[in-house]
């Protein structure tokens, strides 16, 4: 992060919301959560609380226009489609209608005020293709114990297709899921049981079988989200 009187260019994921003021939620490179603004930006009213998006801006972190909130040079504001995560489990046994096979640099995921940012790499997309994402777990799998005694939650991932025409490329989206109940839900649980983590992995499919009626079915590392973020 910058300090004095430089100004720093940064580009990052964040969450709009109304309080203090409208602002940008984001994170800095070590994940602490810090918010910016404008007075263009306050002024929008085509945004509302809880919208994500990709934003590129600037700030020296010095000027703060009020509780907490830093002023920023906003250059450009990209939206990201939020999906809600669903308490229901996907059919894992079969194959859902245009179905799309995809991989994740689940590296690069964060979590962010309620949100989870994951980066999808599309190694075919049509130019007017529309994804459909469709997140899930089963509450009642509770979570399985890992080699070092992590307890970790499963959630499965799953993207359709809706139209496309025309060429196909590679294709990178970002896109935000609300888990901001069963973040609640499973940490009332893990602290409970004297836990101050939550450790989570996302199931994708990453290829079909022979005959394509079954999806081959992939899992990220697991992603920790320490109670203090």
């Amino acid at each position: 992060m910058g300090d004095g009187e430089n100004m720093v260019n940064f580009h990052r994921v964040g969450v709009v919301r109304d309080r203090p003021m409208r602002s940008i939620y984001t994170t800095d490179d070590k994940g602490n959560i810090f918010k910016i603004s404008s007075s263009d930006f306050e002024k929008r009213e085509d945004l509302k609380d809880g919208y994500c998006c990709q934003v590129d801006f600037k700030t020296n972190f010095m000027d703060e226009i009020g509780d907490g909130v830093y002023k920023a040079d906003i250059f450009k504001y990209d939206s990201v489609a939020v999906w809600p995560l669903h308490a229901a489990l996907t059919d894992t046994s079969s194959v859902i209608n245009d179905e799309r096979i995809i991989s994740l640099d689940f590296d690069k995921s964060l979590y962010l005020d309620g949100y989870l940012f994951m980066q999808a790499r599309h190694s075919i997309h049509q130019t007017d293709q529309k994804d459909i994402f469709n997140l899930s777990y089963n509450p009642a799998h509770g979570a399985w114990v890992a080699d070092d005694g992590s307890r970790v939650y499963d959630l499965y991932l799953r993207i359709s297709q809706e139209g496309g025409t025309g060429d196909s490329t590679n294709w990178i989206s970002t896109t935000a899921f609300d888990i901001a109940d069963f973040v609640r839900d499973v940490k009332s649980k893990e602290s409970a049981a004297g836990v101050d983590e939550i450790n989570l992995r996302v199931n994708y499919p990453s290829g079909f079988n022979a005959d394509t009626t079954a999806c081959v079915w992939s899992a990220t590392d697991i992603f920790t989200l320490r109670f203090s973020n």
